[in-house]
This record gives structure tokens, sequence and C-alpha cells, in this order.
């Protein structure tokens, strides 16, 4: 008779990956779609790059208004924080998909400690906000 093997415990990680899966395949419809949503929080994505002179920040906020973004610096933090407003939703409307999040977003990005913190631009342009970190002098090639 083979040896019976008793079932392992799998580690935390792997038991939340399996639950963070199986949730997206219940939220998501065939289609592709994420059906309706009324979710209060989402993150933007940030593309990150750094030149000799430079780090270099561009972070997507289509539908965003200058005056709801907030950029705040610590020791070695960058906190870009703000609300995107939902779009009036009116009556007679069959609505088929509803996939933009709306509500207020937050991401910290830890700074280089290579950047000047006194110099730090910022522009935003069609839903691009563009932030410019400048090195230290002494720190540039």
């Amino acid at each position: 008779m083979a040896e019976e093997q008793q079932p392992g415990v799998r580690p935390f990680l792997e038991v939340q990956q399996e639950v963070r899966r199986l949730f997206q395949e219940l939220v998501h419809q065939p289609w592709g779609g994420q059906g309706l949503s009324n979710s209060t929080s989402w993150q933007p994505r940030c593309d990150m790059v750094e030149t000799d002179e430079a780090v270099l920040i561009d972070v997507e906020l289509p539908g965003v208004k200058r005056e709801d973004v907030r950029l705040e610096v610590g020791d070695d933090v960058l906190n870009i924080a703000g609300e995107r407003r939902a779009l009036e939703q009116r009556q007679g409307r069959n609505y088929h998909y509803l996939e933009q999040q709306y509500g207020s977003f937050e991401r910290q990005l830890r700074l280089p400690q290579t950047v000047d913190r006194e110099a730090i631009r910022a522009d935003f342009d069609n839903g691009i906000l563009s932030i410019t970190l400048p090195k230290k002098q002494e720190n540039q090639d």
C-alpha cells in the first residue's frame, strides 16, 4: 500500500495569491470588463527613470484636475495624493460599463538620497503629472 502523504501547510503568501486570483476571476466579466464599480480609492500608475542629472517621474492621472492633486516631500518620501471626481450619471441611460476608478488616490515613492529636495519641479499636462527631481550637484556624473 502506498504511503499517504499528509497535505503540507502552504505558506501564507501562496494562500493570499490564490485568494486574490479567485477573487479577480469572480469580479471580471467574460468580455474583460469589470462590471459596475463603486471603488472609492485607487492608485495611479507611475514611471520612474533616472538620468545622470535627475530622477524623472511620470504619473498617469487622466480626468484629474490640477487643483485636485497634492505633492508633499518628506525626508525620503514623495507623496502624491488627490482625487478623481466621478462623472454625473444621468437617468435614462443604460450604462454597460463603468470601469474607470474614482475617488481618492495616493502614491508614496521613496526618494534616493541623491535628490536635491529643494529643487523639485512638477508639470501637469494632458493628464500626466511629470515630476523632475534634480540630483545634488555632487551626485551628478
